[in-house]
């Protein structure tokens, strides 16, 4: 039976990638679309006019949408350090700089990631992003500080995050994560703008005879449900992602600080300390950065999770030696 090894998997998670990159740009070429139809389009319009402003809206929002991939492209790491709510801080000294450094030198990294702390982000996690030209950052909130006991935890975290930096998944995972965050929060605006302001469905544009066009209104209608539902596809496309990278990552981890059970410890300390903390602001940062977020809470209720279970994760650093017992 033929083996796979780490370099396999990141070979096919960048495919995978490149597959969810052509679906998100996709998406968001539709969904400017939509956004269009939805505010610009009457109902009182003759199949002549129609296709002309089809026409019109489609051409307008493919500009915006390769506008939209070329800023995220080049942006996506500072996209992701924003996204989350709360303020992060740059740290230059200190446990979490210092760790961060061990780190990078266990992973032999030719530079030293940035260290952020997120305050205020309502969440206890850590993440990490990177880009094609050797800058990353990890960034660690200070609620998970506050649940982890102890530096070895701290160390197992972090460590996890440097092994996704170290193997190349992170570069990857950001551009993806930050285009999947920009669809949602097009398409969350766009949707509380319908509320505020609605569409376009004056009668004065009337040049159908003052009737209605049922092609117009299924446009429309179809237009309203792929606001709702855009949100949904960016994530179906980050189903394509492994969630073999979370392992290999908290064996990087292992490799690095040679302690499974630190590892083990922090994953323990995040299940029960999570479940305290408040559930809206869990499931607003997993929607932004939960693929590339060291710990989702909210895995099992997601049925394209790019997270195994904690129990798994356990089992493996079990096996690895991790000393969890009682």
């Amino acid at each position: 039976m033929a083996t796979t090894t780490f370099r396999d998997e990141i070979a096919r998670l960048k495919k995978g990638i490149r597959v969810a990159w052509i679906i998100n740009f996709a998406i968001i070429w539709i969904l400017c679309i939509a956004i269009g139809v939805v505010f610009t389009l009457s109902t009182h319009v003759s199949n002549q006019k129609l296709a002309t402003q089809m026409l019109a809206l489609s051409g307008i929002s493919l500009v915006i949408a390769v506008i939209v991939m070329f800023f995220v492209s080049n942006y996506s790491t500072r996209i992701l350090l924003e996204a989350p709510a709360g303020d992060a801080v740059q740290l230059r000294e200190g446990q979490i700089f210092n760790i961060v450094e061990e780190m990078a030198i266990a992973a032999r990294l030719k530079k030293t990631p940035e260290v952020y702390l997120l305050r205020g982000s309502g969440v206890a996690n850590a993440y990490a992003c990177a880009d094609n030209l050797g800058n990353a950052q990890v960034v660690v909130t200070q609620e998970l500080l506050d649940i982890l006991d102890s530096r070895e935890e701290l160390e197992g975290v972090i460590g996890h995050e440097i092994g996704h930096i170290a193997e190349g998944d992170s570069q990857a995972m950001t551009k993806l994560v930050a285009l999947t965050s920009t669809t949602a929060l097009i398409a969350g605006a766009a949707s509380r703008m319908m509320f505020w302001g609605g569409g376009n469905r004056r009668s004065n544009n009337n040049d159908n005879n003052g009737g209605n066009n049922p092609i117009a209104i299924v446009i429309i209608v179809l237009s309203f449900i792929f606001l709702m539902v855009a949100p949904l596809l960016a994530k179906v496309a980050e189903s394509y992602m492994s969630r073999e990278r979370e392992s290999r990552a908290d064996s990087s981890s292992v490799q690095y600080t040679r302690n499974p059970t630190g590892l083990a410890k922090a994953l323990i300390a995040l299940e029960k300390g999570s479940q305290r903390l408040d559930k809206g602001a869990m499931k607003s940062f997993n929607q932004t950065i939960g693929p590339v977020a060291f710990f989702n809470p909210m895995s099992l209720q997601m049925a394209l999770s790019t997270h195994p279970a904690t129990e798994k994760r356990l089992e493996k650093l079990k096996e690895m030696g991790a000393d969890i017992e009682g």
